[in-house]
């Protein structure tokens, strides 16, 4: 039989209790007569096969299944307290960072974050979100010196990035020096994060917003400053030869880029946004 999938059960500890069955979406997982967890058939890893999510390895209470190579005791714990007030916190305490150290975050913590991101949901659990970084704050430098060199050349000949003309391009200028911290770009963030995903993927721009939205509140779980980006990206867009310097290709789709770094300073408290939401409560 055909397993793709690598899906063992340790029979000493599966109780039969059958979570996995249900938990799997696509149909795969049976109880065997000797009522132990087992798998049917997987020809391929998609839709039509195995979804490559991992509810069977995550459900099973006793720590039974593996499958992909991965062991249940190198998973990370589930959270078991109620942490909702402290999600909340970093939800309405998160602010956007204009004002970044001039400093690299250890690579360690960003290799950490981009590996738990790769655990955010994607449709179909297709898992196609790419990422493009700069973590080395002197390409960094390199990179919003080069884009910045350009965009004067490109004002100067009356060439503006998408939903700016003349006149909101100078007020950009005039407030980059203190509002941005020296830097109408990028907010003089020393790192830049990029989300991009292939655009026949179905669910992609999703995918991608919600990769972005996950490394963001990532950021604000370890105190580190994060702005989102839409200014140099519409810049990016009409100087296809610095665009190219990303690597990024051309039939991917990008949302915003976001950039992050230590922050020059902290904030107190939260802000009071509540109370100016629509909210529209549907009853049938």
């Amino acid at each position: 039989m055909e397993n793709r999938t690598r899906f063992t059960v340790d029979e000493k500890k599966c109780v039969g209790c059958g979570l996995c069955v249900r938990a799997c979406p696509a149909m795969l997982i049976y109880l065997d007569g000797e009522h132990k967890a087992a798998i049917h058939e997987v020809k391929s890893i998609d839709w039509y096969g195995c979804w490559g999510c991992q509810h069977c390895l995550a459900v099973c209470p006793e720590g039974a299944i593996s499958v992909f190579g991965k062991r249940p005791e190198d998973s990370l714990p589930m959270v078991k307290e109620d942490v909702s007030g402290l999600l909340d916190s970093l939800i309405a305490g998160r602010r956007s960072c204009r004002h970044f150290q001039d400093r690299n975050v250890d690579p360690a913590v960003i290799g950490q974050m981009l590996k738990v991101l790769e655990n955010a949901p994607t449709g179909g659990n297709k898992q196609k979100v790419e990422y493009t970084v700069i973590d080395d704050k002197e390409e960094m430098k390199k990179f919003r010196k080069l884009l910045r060199e350009k965009t004067q050349e490109q004002a100067d000949r009356g060439i503006y990035p998408r939903t700016f003309d003349e006149e909101s391009y100078r007020i950009m200028v005039e407030r980059e020096g203190q509002a941005m911290n020296g830097d109408m770009l990028f907010c003089s963030a020393p790192h830049l994060f990029i989300a991009h995903v292939p655009e026949k993927i179905g669910s992609g721009k999703e995918d991608v917003t919600i990769a972005s939205t996950y490394f963001e509140l990532m950021c604000a779980a370890r105190k580190l400053g994060a702005v989102i980006l839409r200014f140099p990206l519409n810049i990016l867009d009409t100087l296809p030869e610095v665009k190219a310097l990303l690597k990024i290709p051309e039939d991917h789709h990008i949302g915003v880029a976001i950039g992050f770094g230590y922050p020059e300073f902290s904030y107190a408290r939260g802000v009071q946004k509540e109370g100016k939401a629509a909210i529209h409560r549907l009853k049938f």
